[in-house]
């Protein structure tokens, strides 16, 4: 099941605060968790996952931090959900897509499967330049619309 959950949401605001920075400047850790409210634990584990990813690159020493390792241009937010959350699944179907199943289930896989297929290739248009330029993620939250309840996970 693929879930908007809080680590996905922070990884998200600490790539946006990363590719706002000029010149791709690093940012410790302790900068961006208190910029963006992010517990600093939390904010370790992430981006030692966006590293891992290949998203991001690490500089050691005083000056050094987090920082894209590609331009915004290049990183899609299918990128950032698929290196926090892995890859998106719908299909509840316990055989993952095997139409195995003669039951209903058997009719109704291939809407799930067109629906992960759209989901995928839309937040694979989707840069972090293009975010940027729209604003169409605020630095606070990406959940941030007001009628739904900010929960620590949403399904869709």
């Amino acid at each position: 099941m693929f879930r908007i959950s809080k680590r996905l949401d922070y990884g998200l605001q600490m790539m946006v605060a990363l590719a706002r920075e000029t010149e791709n400047r690093p940012l410790a850790t302790a900068v961006l968790s208190e910029r963006l409210n992010i517990p600093l634990p939390f904010s370790h584990q992430i981006g030692h996952v966006l590293m891992q990813a290949g998203l991001i690159k690490t500089l050691p020493g005083p000056r050094g931090g987090l920082r894209l390792s590609r331009p915004a241009g290049n990183i899609t937010v299918l990128d950032v959900v698929e290196a926090v959350e892995g890859n998106i699944e719908l299909n509840p179907n316990p055989d993952n897509g095997n139409q195995v199943n003669q039951g209903v289930d058997g009719f109704i896989t291939p809407v799930w499967e067109d629906l992960q297929s759209k989901i995928r290739h839309y937040l694979a248009e989707i840069t972090l330049e293009q975010l940027l330029e729209t604003g169409a993620l605020q630095p606070k939250t990406l959940l941030n619309n007001k009628n739904i309840e900010q929960n620590s996970e949403y399904l869709i």
